[in-house]
């Protein structure tokens, strides 16, 4: 049987490894100077804001809530359709998530049920870019603005998607990327949360562990010092030296990866394109998505995903809508086009791994599929 087209791929090659090795012997594992470099190098990136590295994007999200002001009981306007580790953050910081439609042509945002959902209870705002794809910032910016919310870009697997030339991550008022192993950096695991100003940074850097302040916590002897108060407890999330050390190293190949996830992607639009039952999400031209996966429309989504799957050919409904879990406490509202969205979406592989071949066969299977699954 033919070697499997992976949607994802984790795997490290030479050069990680041995960015990975000093370190490693080192003993410096916890903590150590490429957690600020890495800090450094992806504002620099960015071309702006203040980062603070975290252990993972759950806490990333989590804080950012609470710099934000957000507290018990308040409503924070969220996509169901996204991963629990993005929309449990809103239950760790005490508020509720208020599910909002999607719009399906775009994978982003209904700005018309934004309005519906507002209560004088909502806080914030949390915008996924559904797989990498830059959600309509300009009207979600103007939103939150006239509404007087705080907007929080969940950019988790979008770094190096831009929108109107910008890179996604500067709109907002907070942004989170992640470095789980799958993400366009691959650190193992980690986060980032680009905040507004430096102030905001300061405080983010001490809440990330337990709310201490390292520079007043060891004594000239590096024991504890008592005198140096922690005003207000933290949490434990500080992102370790090992991954950060190849989440940085990953960080400067990142434009070449994309630029081949870019062609894949639209080689596929190509292939794809008079293939009835099959559509793409079309990103507006503001838009430069960075295509964690490519994402079709596609009738008979089901059949053509498990006959996909046993060809060898990885692919996935990406996300189940957060609404059905009973946990969040949240309210029930009407999601019609979530529903029509996540029950015919289908995400098949693009990324920067895959050769020409993968690709090619990718499209011949799903040609096939759709056809087969129409004359059924």
């Amino acid at each position: 049987m033919s070697a499997s087209v992976a949607l994802f791929d984790c795997r490290l090659g030479a050069s990680d490894l041995a960015v990975l090795e000093p370190v490693l012997a080192s003993g410096q594992l916890a903590a150590g100077p490429n957690v600020a470099g890495l800090e450094q190098d992806l504002a620099a990136y960015l071309g702006g804001g203040r980062v603070v590295a975290l252990g993972d994007m759950t806490h990333a999200l989590t804080l950012a809530l609470q710099l934000a002001g957000v507290r018990s009981g308040d409503e924070v306007l969220t996509l169901a359709y996204n991963c629990l580790s993005s929309n449990t953050a809103i239950t760790q910081a005490g508020a509720v998530p208020v599910w909002v439609d999607i719009d399906p042509d775009l994978a982003s945002m209904s700005m018309t049920d934004c309005e519906a959902a507002l209560t004088p209870r909502t806080r914030a705002l949390i915008v996924y870019h559904v797989a990498g794809y830059p959600a309509r910032l300009d009207a979600l910016r103007a939103f939150c603005d006239t509404h007087r919310l705080v907007l929080i870009e969940d950019a988790n697997n979008a770094l190096g998607a831009r929108w109107n030339g910008q890179p996604v991550g500067l709109v907002g008022d907070f942004a989170v990327f992640s470095f789980y192993a799958n993400r366009q950096v691959n650190g193992i695991e980690g986060a980032a949360l680009v905040c507004p100003d430096e102030a905001t940074a300061r405080e983010a850097l001490r809440l990330r562990r337990f709310g201490i302040d390292m520079s007043t916590f060891r004594d000239p002897l590096g024991e504890i010092n008592p005198s140096s108060d922690v005003p207000r407890i933290g949490m434990s999330s500080p992102l370790n030296h090992v991954n950060a050390t190849l989440a940085r190293h990953q960080l400067r190949s990142i434009d070449e990866r994309l630029a081949h996830n870019r062609r894949h992607a639209a080689w596929l639009v190509d292939a794809l394109a008079d293939v009835e039952g099959v559509r793409p999400i079309v990103w507006p031209a503001e838009a430069d998505p960075a295509f964690w996966v490519w994402l079709v429309h596609c009738e008979q989504r089901d059949q053509v995903l498990a006959g996909l799957k046993q060809l060898g050919i990885q692919c996935s409904k990406l996300h189940q809508p957060n609404d059905v879990y009973t946990g969040f406490g949240s309210r029930a509202r009407p999601l019609p086009l979530t529903r029509q969205f996540s029950g015919g979406i289908l995400a098949l592989p693009c990324g920067w791994w895959l050769q020409e071949d993968d690709l090619a066969r990718t499209a011949e299977a799903v040609r096939g599929l759709v056809l087969s699954s129409r004359q059924a």
